[in-house]
């Protein structure tokens, strides 16, 4: 009976552990790489790929204006020369307004996106949910 116990208490923590374990490891993860942001000089560098991850963090929290303002700012302090780059962070920006209900705002943003990348899928697929 005891031994009973013992594996129906097993089986009830081993999935929770699992879930506690996987949080710790995407908490951990976040907290790097907002550690890891180099400042070269007056402007603030971060890699694209971490700017991706970021803004996939934001957006899954709702917390879309932290999204915003961070992409607004980034491109007008960097100097971004790749066209797909920058239509990437405008489709973001124009999928956050459009997450608030502000499809005016997020139309102008989807546009910026195809005039910098008009052969992209996915902003042609977000224009068409307007």
């Amino acid at each position: 009976m005891f031994e009973l116990y013992i594996i129906i208490i097993i089986c009830f923590l081993l999935p929770i552990c699992y879930f506690i374990t996987n949080n710790l490891k995407y908490i951990y993860k976040q907290a790097n790489i907002l550690n890891n942001i180099k400042k070269p000089k007056d402007t603030i560098y971060i890699e694209h790929q971490n700017i991706i991850y970021i803004i996939n963090t934001y957006i899954k929290r709702k917390k879309w204006l932290y999204c915003i303002t961070m992409l607004e700012f980034y491109i007008n302090q960097s100097s971004i020369d790749e066209d797909k780059i920058l239509a990437n962070y405008y489709n973001y920006i124009g999928l956050c307004y459009q997450l608030m209900d502000i499809d005016k705002i997020a139309k102008k943003y989807y546009l910026k996106a195809y005039n910098k990348q008009p052969n992209n899928k996915e902003i042609l697929k977000n224009l068409n949910n307007i």
